[in-house]
């Protein structure tokens, strides 16, 4: 899978406006402009097709000797439990994180080889951001790798918007346009990452790169490690130019040039 013909810019969302829920049916204008069906386009049911619009996945991205040595050394380092914002609590400018049911995954502490870590997203979103949106990063926030072990998996989540059920409305709760996923192995069953909206499922591949908005039409999902451990570097990256909720980057935030 390589999407990289379409550009992400008309999907790149500048309002900090409540925003309706995005659910497409079947018969409704896809919402990649090809005036075809959603259901025979971006949302098709077929089980062979392309990534939806403004999805992308860049197969054997890292190289494959970058990758067995980062393993390697990833699965003797201890591990720390993730935590999720907590939508109620937070704020644009005071975000909240707690633990929670919804995410069983452990943050990788890869002490002295955190920095390269680091690079490799820099490069990777520098890279990615071009080839796919055109449009300058603002910054990034530093990337945690994320290790889930068997029966573990993170529910269905938006990475910068939060569905208030009184006024069911999305509203972007935190400064991140851009969502990407390094992977670093797939010797393992389960943990595929599901797009419910989009009706489009990943099965993670060592190396590969996954790039999409951080918004609410990429609702997405880690499902159920059934046997092994899934290994995936995370981080999240702000465009110039689009208006921002918070007076401040967040505080794991790497500003660019």
């Amino acid at each position: 899978m390589n999407n990289t013909n379409n550009t992400l810019s008309p999907l790149i969302q500048e309002s900090t406006t409540p925003e309706e829920d995005f659910n497409p049916g079947f018969n409704d204008a896809c919402y990649c402009g090809s005036e075809k069906l959603f259901g025979q386009c971006c949302g098709s049911t077929e089980i062979i097709r392309p990534p939806p619009f403004g999805l992308f996945m860049f197969e054997n991205y890292l190289d494959s000797n970058v990758v067995a040595d980062l393993m390697s050394y990833a699965r003797q380092c201890d591990g720390e439990p993730l935590l999720v914002i907590d939508n109620k609590a937070s704020t644009p400018d005071n975000i909240v994180r707690v633990k929670d049911k919804r995410r069983v995954t452990e943050r990788v502490n890869l002490g002295e080889r955190r920095k390269e870590m680091i690079e490799i997203v820099r490069s990777t979103f520098l890279d990615l951001s071009e080839k796919c949106v055109g449009r300058a990063l603002e910054w990034f926030e530093a990337p945690d790798l994320m290790r889930y072990h068997k029966d573990g998996y993170y529910e269905r989540h938006a990475d910068s918007q939060n569905y208030d059920l009184d006024t069911r409305l999305w509203s972007k709760i935190i400064d991140r346009d851009l969502s990407l996923l390094i992977y670093l192995n797939d010797d393992f069953e389960g943990g595929e990452l599901s797009f419910y909206k989009l009706r489009y499922q990943i099965r993670p591949r060592a190396g590969a790169a996954v790039m999409f908005p951080a918004d609410q039409r990429f609702l997405h999902q880690a499902e159920i490690v059934t046997k092994g451990e899934r290994y995936a570097i995370v981080s999240w990256a702000a465009l110039r130019g689009i208006p921002k909720v918070s007076a401040t980057p967040p505080e794991a935030a790497i500003l660019l040039d």
